[in-house]
This record gives structure tokens, C-alpha cells and sequence, in this order.
């Protein structure tokens, strides 16, 4: 992929971004209150294995307007965040300092992280709606690898490529497993108020089990956990009900389908 097409996809995903921030900060989705009022915004998937953090330097990769930064920074952790959006940075840096956190936010996609951050650390986290953003999963890997301490881990938790392939209006298989090319689509709403008169075009790559996990054991790393999920933590598509609280299940299925997937890599 030519370097100007890439630039050209990410400043447009930046701009979708920017306008997405004060919808997002307002919605229920996010009840950006009670955070405010101490609420962790990590679920239990991630919970499991990012354990006691108390006094482990993170870099949280594509934070968003920084609630997991935030939280992770709440439970003893010393946090650097990154984000393309320069609004949603603006407004984590404000709620970092209501919060009496001391998370240091960086503005800069993910593939440019080197030239900002040099330090090395404990945990890599990424959650829920990362891989999607970005086109070559080697050199995510190579990044992460990088940036990581010998014996630290990079915990990733995000939607599975199987749910990934249906168009959730419709519940028919739209998207590829693999990454064959960029998608281009105009979107109205956002997953965190899909009533919003939010417009916008965004491009995105899908993702294959196989593209993900293979570029960090071609590194050397070792996959120290992987777990694969029937339920979503967000009721963020149409045509998702809730099981249990907080449990969400897409579509009408025979079968139950694979909504996330965690994988844990540790360096060696």
C-alpha cells in the first residue's frame, strides 16, 4: 500500500473520529458520569489477565477519550495512551486531571508510535475495535514488540472476524474473513447512539485469526493465552438482545457464534 493512500485513510478515520468525540462522551453507551465518579470501565475478559497492575508501566494503544486509561491508571498502573484523535485526547487530558490520574496521553496513529514513545513497558493493551483501523498486522507486531520490556505481555481483547464478516442490520455475511482490501463506507450513527445524526466515511480492514496471531510468533513471542468469547460486553450492533446483564448476543443464530477473542503474547 502506497504511503500517501495510508496517510489519506488515516487523516479521513481522524476526522471521523474528531466528530464522533462529543456523541460519544454524551451517550448512555458510555455513561461518562458515573466513570467520572469512579466506575472502571475494563470488563471481565480483560480484567482476568491484566490482574494486579499496581506499579506496572501500560501503554494503552488507541485509547479513545481515555475511560480504560483512566481506569487502569485507578488501579496502580503508570499509563502512557495513544490516540489519532487530537478532540478525544483534549477531552481525556481533562478527565485525567478531574480524576487525579497521571496518565500521559500522545497524539499519533498507531504505525508512527516509535517516534513519540521510546520507553518500554510491562503491558501493551488493546481493546475492542483496534485491528480493524489498521491494514498490516506485522508491523503492529513489530511495534509492539519493540516497545515491550523481555518477559511483558501484549493483551489484546476485541471483536471476533467472525462477527466482523455479517452486516448487522441484515444478519447476512457481507465482509470477508481476510483482509482483502480497504473498505470505504459512509456511516450514519455510531455504535454509541445509532439514533445520532452523525455522518461520516471510514475506512476499515478485516482481519483473520491466523493474520493476527502469526506475525508475533514469527517475532519470537510466545502466545501465553488465547480465549474465545459468545457474548459482547457492549451492546453495540443492531440486532444484539441481552442474555444477562451486561451480556449481549447478536443475531438469530442455530448456534451461538464467537463475538471476542482474547489473545495474551509474552515476550521472551
Amino acid at each position: 500500500m502506497k504511503t500517501e493512500d495510508l496517510k489519506s485513510y488515516f487523516d479521513a478515520n481522524k476526522e471521523l473520529w474528531n466528530n464522533k468525540i462529543d456523541t460519544h462522551i454524551n451517550s448512555a453507551f458510555y455513561d461518562n458520569a458515573s466513570f467520572l465518579e469512579g466506575r472502571n470501565t475494563l470488563n471481565p475478559f480483560e480484567m482476568e489477565y491484566l490482574g494486579d497492575v499496581s506499579g506496572k508501566k501500560i501503554l494503552h494503544i488507541q485509547c479513545h477519550f481515555g475511560q480504560d486509561s483512566i481506569s487502569l491508571a485507578r488501579m496502580g498502573a503508570k499509563v502512557t495512551a495513544t490516540d489519532i484523535s487530537n478532540k478525544a485526547l483534549e477531552k481525556a487530558r481533562l478527565f485525567n486531571t478531574q480524576c487525579g490520574t497521571d496518565v500521559t496521553f500522545i497524539e499519533t496513529d498507531t504505525y508512527h508510535i516509535n517516534n513519540h514513545v521510546t520507553d518500554t513497558f510491562d503491558i501493551i493493551f488493546m481493546s475492542y475495535g483496534v485491528k480493524c483501523w489498521l491494514p498490516d498486522m506485522h508491523k503492529l507486531a513489530s511495534i509492539v514488540n519493540s516497545r515491550l520490556k523481555p518477559g511483558g505481555k501484549v493483551i489484546s481483547v476485541e471483536f471476533h472476524p467472525v462477527l466482523d464478516m455479517f452486516d448487522y442490520p441484515t444478519q447476512k455475511i457481507q465482509y470477508s474473513y481476510h483482509n482483502v482490501h480497504v473498505y470505504e463506507e459512509e456511516l450514519e450513527g455510531t455504535y454509541a447512539d445509532q439514533h445520532s445524526e452523525l455522518k461520516g466515511k471510514e475506512y476499515f480492514w478485516q482481519h483473520s485469526l491466523d493474520e493476527v496471531i502469526t506475525p508475533y510468533i514469527q517475532l519470537g513471542m510466545r502466545m501465553s493465552a488465547f480465549k474465545e468469547y459468545y457474548h459482547s460486553p457492549y451492546n453495540a450492533f443492531e440486532n444484539v438482545k441481552e442474555i444477562e446483564k451486561g451480556k449481549y448476543v447478536y443475531g438469530d443464530f442455530p448456534y451461538p457464534i464467537p463475538h471476542v477473542y482474547l489473545t495474551e503474547f509474552t515476550k521472551e
